[in-house]
C-alpha cells in the first residue's frame, strides 16, 4: 500500500496566506499549495509577487487559479430565449461588477444539444433581478430553459488555462498544477487542463480521498472549512485516508473566517497522528 499523503489548498491568493497562515504552517512544518490569479497579484488584500516567492523560499507551491478567474463549468439558462434577443438569463456565477463577473469581448456558445450558435459577451447585468448576460449580437435562433445552456467557448477556456501561463512567467513562476475557479469545469476545460498541467486538484468537490490508482489529473478535493466539516468528520476523512493509502485533499479560502490557523494547526497534527504525510500537490503527484 502507498504511504498516504494529505495536500492543503488555500485559494485566491489571499495575503492572510501569508499573514496568518504562513506562521502556522512553518510553527508545524507543513508545505502547503496556494492557488493564485496573476490578475489579482499585487492587489489590495491579496499577496504581491515578493511574498509569492517568500512561500516558495519556504518550501509552498504556486498553483494556477486561471487567468481570470472565469467559471469554466456551464451556465443553464433559467429564461427562453428567442430569436433576436440580446440577453440571457443565467442562473449563477455571474457577478455583475465584480471582479469576478463574466467578461465583455470573452466567447461563449449557446446550444441546447442540437442547435449551437457563438456569442460574445457585451457586458453582465440584472433583468427582473436575475443574473443576466448582454450580447453584441442578437441570438439567430431561440433556446429553452431548462435544456439550453450558455458555456465558454474552446478559445476563452484555452486563454483562462492556458494564456496564463504567460502571466506566471511574467511573475517568474511555472506552476504544473491547476485549480478551477470555483471548482468549476464540464469535460472540455477538463482536456485541455489534463493535456496543459500535470495536476488537477478539484475535478469534484466535497469527496472521498482519491485512491492510489487515480491519476493527478483526476484528483477530487474536500473543504477543510468549519461550515462543510466538523472535526469528527475531517477525523473520519483522515481516517479514509489512511485505509486507501492515497491522497487526501482538503481545501479553503485564509481570507474567510471558517478557515482559521487553529483549523489549518488542528488539521495538520491530526494526519500526521495518523502517519499521513502533508506535502504539496506538486510533490505528491511526482510520488
Amino acid at each position: 500500500m502507498s504511504e498516504p499523503r494529505l495536500g492543503l489548498v488555500f485559494d485566491d491568493g489571499f495575503a492572510s496566506d501569508i499573514e496568518q497562515l504562513g506562521p502556522v504552517l512553518q510553527s508545524v512544518d507543513a508545505p502547503a499549495s496556494f492557488a493564485v490569479v496573476p490578475e489579482w497579484v499585487g492587489r489590495d488584500n491579496h499577496l504581491t509577487t515578493d511574498q509569492l516567492r517568500t512561500l516558495t523560499d519556504a518550501g509552498h507551491e504556486i498553483v494556477s487559479h486561471g487567468r481570470r478567474h472565469r467559471y469554466l463549468g456551464v451556465h443553464r439558462l433559467t429564461a427562453d430565449a428567442d430569436a433576436g434577443d440580446r440577453w440571457l438569463a443565467l442562473d449563477e456565477h455571474i457577478f455583475p461588477d465584480s471582479v469576478h463577473e463574466i467578461r465583455a469581448g470573452d466567447t461563449y456558445e449557446v446550444t441546447d444539444g442540437e442547435r449551437t450558435e457563438r456569442v460574445t459577451i457585451a457586458g453582465s447585468d440584472g433583468v427582473t433581478g436575475d443574473p443576466a448576460v448582454k450580447l453584441e449580437t442578437e441570438l439567430d435562433g431561440g433556446y429553452a430553459a431548462g435544456e439550453a445552456v450558455c458555456r465558454p467557448t474552446t478559445a476563452t477556456i484555452e486563454d483562462e488555462v492556458c494564456g496564463v501561463r504567460a502571466d506566471f512567467e511574467a511573475l517568474g513562476f511555472d506552476p504544473v498544477s491547476f485549480v478551477f475557479p470555483y471548482d468549476g469545469a464540464d469535460p472540455r476545460a477538463w482536456r485541455v487542463a489534463s493535456d496543459t498541467y500535470d495536476v488537477l486538484a478539484n475535478v469534484a468537490i466535497r469527496s472521498l480521498p482519491n485512491p492510489p490508482t487515480r491519476e493527478p489529473t483526476d484528483w477530487r478535493r474536500s473543504y477543510l472549512e468549519v461550515d462543510h466539516q466538523t472535526r469528527p468528520e475531517l477525523a473520519a476523512y483522515l481516517d479514509r485516508v489512511v485505509e486507501l493509502g492515497g491522497v487526501g485533499l482538503l481545501a479553503g479560502h485564509s481570507d474567510w473566517a471558517t478557515v482559521t490557523p487553529a483549523r489549518v494547526e488542528w488539521t495538520v497534527r491530526a494526519a500526521r497522528e495518523r502517519g499521513i504525510e502533508v506535502t504539496t500537490l506538486r510533490d505528491a503527484a511526482g510520488r
